[in-house]
């Protein structure tokens, strides 16, 4: 069956706001702007960094831009920087799966300091947009909790 215009043009839509809060979390980041990062993600969303830890709450994910250590990388020179992602919608429910990297200014010019593996799973609000409910990392260095996150990229979303 051949869905309608409405519904072709509503796909597009939603793919094109997912695109936006994907690749707008790494400008508002590195431009030390907690708000926007904390708009990215609802009130209880979780950002979960393999190596890292779990930030639980919006205002927890807001406080990286006040973080001593993100602080000197973007002293330094950083950029967050998310390929395109690879989306699946299922309603008012949607998952992004791309690749995330930091990449670094040290002596000897810019390198990537972390690459990692995300899946990023949002919610359509009822005011409109999307917003990240839970996003999980893990670094692509060797570890297969990475490749094996990217290979669920045909995997809807898992949210209740």
């Amino acid at each position: 069956m051949t869905k309608s215009i409405e519904d072709r043009l509503q796909a597009l839509e939603d793919r094109q706001a997912i695109y936006q809060v994907v690749c707008g979390y790494g400008y508002a980041v590195d431009g030390l702007n907690g708000p926007a990062v904390g708009s990215f993600y609802e009130d209880q969303g979780v950002y979960a960094v393999g190596d890292i830890g779990k930030m639980e709450g919006r205002e927890t994910i807001e406080a990286i831009t006040r973080d001593p250590g993100h602080l000197g990388f973007v002293g330094a020179g950083c950029a967050h920087i998310s390929t395109l992602p690879y989306v699946v919608v299922d309603g008012d429910q949607a998952v992004a799966t791309c690749h995330t990297m930091v990449n670094m200014h040290g002596d000897n010019g810019f390198f990537i300091g972390r690459l990692s593996a995300s899946r990023i799973e949002l919610a359509r609000q009822p005011e409109g947009g999307w917003k990240i409910v839970y996003r999980q990392n893990y670094m692509l260095n060797g570890d297969p909790a990475g490749s094996q996150l990217l290979g669920r990229l045909n995997e809807g979303p898992s949210l209740a």
